[in-house]
């Protein structure tokens, strides 16, 4: 196929400007983390010296960011989808208190078993991914529970949102985003009085603070803690039902432990059976989570209690959390959590369009550089050399002695989990966030130096086409870029086709090679890259560095997901700038076929 220079006004792409990347990445994903060649284990080893360092040889020039961690019992542990050797990257410590604890282990690996707090809502809203249909995730809380449904037929006239929860609002998948507006507390196990009243001391803050004084024999059963099985879920549902809100229902996200609570209750009634029941069967026991288990089944076997992380109180360890479970009433493992992540990753459970749009934000927070899902916490990670965003979709848990996170990094089908404990509940909590930034700051830079080191591997080379009478080639190269705050990556240096320079139609720019699709898994495949002529630059610094508008800056910064498609990209309802590589089973480019000429080309050997 040949281009008359006539059409070049037409095909023309966007001149160079400060644009961004596609968010499926600058490159493939890494296939190799755990190999001794690779950046993702040598600076593995790094942070793993730098802990020993502090923790077991006692340097602290140059590690002070890490104080008091030393407090802190934790198991950490990367996987990736196409590294089954990467959970080998672990790291535990034993504190002196667990090292002395008379309860449960005295060392940790990655199969102690540790309660995991939080981390427990994801694993509960893929409890409801896996067994509710889209119109039950949407069916008003107000049609769930009766109690709730009459509720709001008493309530109908009452006009007063600051008081009044409007529960035929409030749905399932509504509490699973964080956005419901109900209540956060007020019910019990999330509320002081339950404390005060455990500890005989109900009329505390009364007496302290002048708080109106509450008639203990009003309170129903869930409030006296002397028949446990009387706190039925009506009892939980009539408690809340008269809660007043924090926002109108989809206004803000709001943590909410009372909304999760609520969820397990609302799955469990639309599922028609117990929650624990989910857990296990539709999750545990599928994905080979042996370890994982709900508080409400505590291990017994002295097998598994001599495996568990038991700090403080043990008491808090071996008490069962009832209709507070679903919030952060799970057990597991970094093992398990490990199976848990690939199991997210590669859509083992669920349809992949189902994970693509699960994995996703559903609210910005006030902050630039998080936004909130389903229960996703999404922390943006700036590259600190680039401006360059890569996308943590998270869940944390930190909750009194018991802590932990699961990670997933999609640009790199990759993650990383962390599950910890001790006394000190405050100290716990920063300690683990110390452990936290050391790993992404270490971790994050690494994947995606590999990912760079794979692709030159993987690409870099010339394709031509084996019929000697058609004069045809394509050279990928690896731009490596000298742009103060721009980011290298593949490039199309050079074009041939039939005998003519295609690379006109990108006006003087040598375009980028970004990846768009794969369909490889472990096998054979092809990956699609897409011609950019958009070069990377910082987001972040863009606008205010070139001294734009917001609106400006949308454009100039947005230039890759903008023009991906446009009309002059096209020829015959053909892609001009899509490029198809099939690759071998090492991910290692055998061929290219160019979607405007139709015709493959083979890559060359190395010289």
């Amino acid at each position: 196929m040949q281009f008359s220079k006539h059409t070049l006004p037409l095909l023309c792409l966007y001149g160079t400007v400060a644009l961004a990347d596609f968010l499926t990445g600058t490159y493939p994903a890494p296939l190799d983390l755990s190999s001794n060649k690779s950046i993702v284990t040598q600076s593995w080893k790094n942070l793993t010296t730098a802990l020993d360092g502090y923790l077991k040889q006692n340097e602290t020039a140059g590690l002070e960011s890490l104080s008091g961690v030393e407090n802190l019992t934790f198991s950490l542990g990367v996987f990736s989808l196409h590294d089954p050797a990467a959970t080998k990257l672990q790291y535990h410590y034993a504190s002196p208190e667990t090292v002395n604890a008379v309860n449960g282990t005295n060392e940790v690996d990655a199969d102690s078993i540790y309660r995991m707090a939080s981390v427990t809502k994801l694993i509960t809203v893929f409890a409801g991914m896996l067994e509710l249909t889209e119109a039950q995730w949407n069916t008003p809380l107000s049609d769930v529970f009766p109690i709730l449904g009459q509720y709001a037929q008493e309530h109908a006239g009452e006009t007063d949102p600051l008081a009044t929860t409007q529960w035929e609002s409030v749905t399932a998948w509504s509490l699973a985003n964080q956005q419901s507006g109900i209540a956060g507390g007020g019910i019990a196990g999330l509320d002081n009085l339950l404390t005060l009243i455990a500890a005989g001391k109900p009329e505390a803050l009364v007496d302290a603070y002048s708080f109106f004084p509450v008639n203990i024999a009003e309170l129903g059963p869930c409030w006296t803690g002397t028949d446990p099985s009387a706190c039925t879920t009506d009892a939980i549902i009539k408690d809340a039902s008269s809660l007043s809100p924090n926002f109108l229902p989809w206004t803000s996200p709001s943590y909410n432990n009372a909304g999760f609570v609520m969820l397990g209750l609302a799955i469990s009634a639309l599922a028609g059976k117990p929650i624990d029941d989910i857990y296990s069967n539709l999750i545990f026991t599928p994905l080979g989570m042996n370890s994982s288990r709900s508080s409400n089944i505590l291990p017994t076997s002295k097998e598994e209690i001599d495996r568990s992380v038991v700090v403080g109180d043990p008491t808090q360890w071996f008490t069962a959390g009832g209709p507070t479970t679903p919030s952060g009433g799970l057990l597991s493992t970094i093992n398990d959590l490990s199976k848990f992540g690939i199991n997210l990753l590669n859509s083992t459970l669920l349809p992949k369009t189902s994970t693509h749009k699960w994995i996703k934000p559903s609210s910005f927070t006030s902050s630039l550089n998080y936004a909130v899902g389903a229960p996703w916490e999404i922390y943006r990670y700036i590259h600190p050399s680039t401006g360059k965003i890569t996308d943590l979709y998270t869940k944390l848990g930190d909750s009194g002695p018991y802590g932990g996170i699961l990670v997933l990094i999609p640009e790199y089908d990759a993650g990383f989990s962390l599950l910890d404990g001790a006394t000190n509940a405050t100290l716990r909590s920063s300690s683990a966030l110390k452990v936290l930034d050391s790993v992404a700051e270490v971790l994050i830079p690494a994947l995606e130096a590999q990912a760079a080191a794979e692709a030159v591997l993987n690409f870099v080379g010339t394709y031509v086409s084996t019929d000697p009478k058609i004069n045809s080639s394509l050279t990928v190269s690896f731009n490596e870029s000298t742009v103060p705050g721009s980011v290298s990556g593949l490039s199309l240096s050079g074009w041939i086709s039939n005998g003519t320079d295609p690379t006109e139609i990108f006006v003087g720019v040598v375009p980028r090679l970004l990846p768009t699709i794969s369909n490889r898994s472990d096998g054979p495949g092809q990956v699609t890259l897409r011609a950019s002529t958009s070069p990377q630059l910082s987001t972040y610094a863009a606008a205010s560095d070139l001294g734009i508008g917001i609106f400006t800056g949308f454009v100039e910064t947005n230039g890759d997901w903008l023009n991906t498609d446009s009309f002059s990209q096209y020829y015959d309802g053909v892609a001009i700038n899509r490029f198809v590589f099939d690759v071998d089973a090492d991910g290692k480019a055998v061929a290219v076929t160019p979607s405007a000429t139709k015709i493959k080309l083979e890559r060359t050997a190395e010289k």
